[in-house]
């Protein structure tokens, strides 16, 4: 198991960069947690949360991007804290990168 699930995005250290995929129209690509099979492990009320991911690598985002989606940068991570008031109003509530499942 993963260290008992999602940290919280205060106590998250990103990378001056970071990588999202989103659809042609620049629309958040937004996944639940059961879509990822190294998270599989978590409860069923867990599994239902809608999640956005992150990359800390070009190279990793651009291969897990489909054809009818792009890879954006975000060049400022600040942006996560910014935006988790709207991310969580939208039904978002967790950010998930390579190693972390972090919690808004």
């Amino acid at each position: 198991r993963k260290e008992l699930s999602s940290v919280p995005l205060s106590e998250v250290k990103f990378p001056k960069i970071v990588y999202m995929i989103v659809d042609k129209n620049s629309e958040l690509e937004i996944k639940l947690i059961k879509d990822y099979p190294n998270w599989e492990f978590l409860p069923n009320e867990d599994l239902n949360r809608k999640t956005i991911e992150i990359f800390f690598d070009l190279k990793k985002a651009k291969t897990v991007c489909k054809k009818e989606k792009k890879v954006i940068k975000v060049p400022n991570t600040d942006i996560f804290r910014i935006a988790s008031p709207v991310l969580i109003s939208r039904g978002i509530s967790r950010i998930v990168s390579e190693d972390k499942l972090i919690a808004l």
